[in-house]
């Protein structure tokens, strides 16, 4: 009886075991993928009273246009869904109200365009119908003026913020003569020159079934996401015909420190460092957020902890090729050179024995691997994606021996001298 009895016991366990397990991943993860007409991924949240949905076009932004077209998807995301059918601006921005379409965006300044909309339930057929169609719209040369008096956004000594002017020539240092260094928002040539024939052809051959990636995030139905694709498939062709994707195997960083001056600031000194890492696999982005994590935090990172006088951040800007890991720094004039030889003697000696908080950083990181909100899912999935809790000392290793390497690395600096 005795044994019976441990024997059900355990077997109780193991059921409430997996039960906490299997509610825990449908927590987080209750994910329905789709590989027809295009690739779509749905999040299912029987409680959300509103639908997200993310529409990416794979290599349709400003990374991957071409020189003399370098700023086309920008203006796009001023131009689609302006106008829909036969209404005018005006009329359109009112019908967007009616129907109950709320945070409606379009980028198109990164590798990829992005398009999201997030809808009422109850009216997400007459939604869909209505803003898809949009993407069948003709476009008029009043239109397109229109677009370009957005872009380029220009980057100047004399009116640009001084981080501004620092990460754009940041860039330029870090990927000459590239697409990758370049005015994320286009360039005045090429923007001046752009047709409307040249919209036409770059829509058709850039936003296709075939390099489409939908994100759909909240109560799910089989007939919602019928409504969805089957909408969509109507003004989309069903292959892309994109441009090649740039490559950077012999495009090397101009590691030449860089000063540059500007009368506007007095008596402080911009200081901005950017390391380049192309290619990075899923473990490699992972280890590379744990040690910009555990170097260059504001509460205890080791590059702070002589408490120097600067006002100091850290980002990574990851792209489809190449990441980036930004240092950015202000700090008064009289200790600018002082703080320059602390930066590179810093980064030049690097060693993963000294990083006494490598396993904190993982553990935070992983913690952080929640959806936090259904607005933004494409961003969550990619970030739950990574595999912080695989990462070994040898990738942190990799990680650190690209960051020592000085031809990886640019420094740009700005101030009155």
């Amino acid at each position: 009886m005795k044994k019976i009895l441990s024997i059900a016991i355990t077997i109780l366990v193991i059921l409430l075991a997996f039960q906490i397990y299997d509610k825990k991943i449908r927590k987080y993860f209750p994910l329905i993928h789709f590989k027809k007409p295009c690739e779509t991924i749905v999040f299912n949240e029987p409680n959300s009273k509103q639908i997200y949905i993310t529409l990416k076009f794979k290599n349709a932004g400003v990374l991957h246009n071409s020189d003399d077209k370098h700023g086309i998807s920008s203006l796009l995301s001023k131009l689609l869904f302006r106008k829909i059918g036969k209404l005018s601006a005006e009329e359109t921005q009112e019908k967007i109200l009616e129907l109950g379409i709320t945070n409606l965006s379009l980028n198109g300044t990164t590798d990829d365009f992005l398009i999201s909309f997030s809808v009422i339930e109850d009216q997400f057929e007459p939604i869909v119908k209505f803003l898809f169609s949009g993407l069948n719209v003709k476009f008029s040369e009043n239109d397109l003026s229109f677009a370009k008096e957005f872009f380029p956004i220009q980057v100047s000594r004399e009116n640009s913020r001084p981080n501004e002017i620092l990460t754009d020539k940041l860039y330029q240092k870090l990927y000459p003569n590239h697409i990758y260094g370049k005015n994320s928002t286009g360039s005045s040539v090429a923007i001046s020159s752009i047709t409307l024939n040249d919209i036409d052809n770059f829509l058709k051959n850039n936003f296709a079934l075939s390099n489409l990636k939908i994100y759909y995030a909240g109560n799910y139905s089989k007939k919602k996401l019928k409504i969805l694709t089957e909408e969509i498939s109507k003004f989309l062709p069903k292959e892309s015909n994109q441009n090649e994707i740039p490559n950077l195997k012999n495009v090397m960083v101009d590691n030449s420190d860089e000063k540059i001056s500007n009368d506007n600031i007095r008596d402080i000194c911009g200081i901005t460092a950017g390391i380049r890492f192309d290619n990075l696999s899923k473990q490699e982005k992972a280890a590379l957020l744990i040690i910009a994590y555990t170097l260059f935090n504001e509460d205890d990172g080791e590059f702070l902890r002589d408490k120097f006088p600067m006002n100091f951040s850290y980002a990574i800007n990851d792209r489809e090729l190449s990441s980036v890991l930004v240092l950015s720094s202000f700090v008064h004039q009289k200790d600018a050179d002082k703080y320059m030889e602390k930066l590179k003697n810093f980064l030049a000696n690097l060693n993963l024995s000294q990083l006494k908080n490598l396993e904190l950083s993982r553990n935070y990181f992983i913690q952080k691997q929640k959806i936090k909100s259904l607005r933004s899912i494409h961003n969550s999935l990619t970030f739950l994606a990574l595999p912080f809790s695989d990462c070994s000392n040898e990738t942190y290793q990799q990680i650190l021996d690209k960051i020592k390497q000085q031809k990886n690395r640019c420094i740009v600096s700005i101030s009155s001298k």
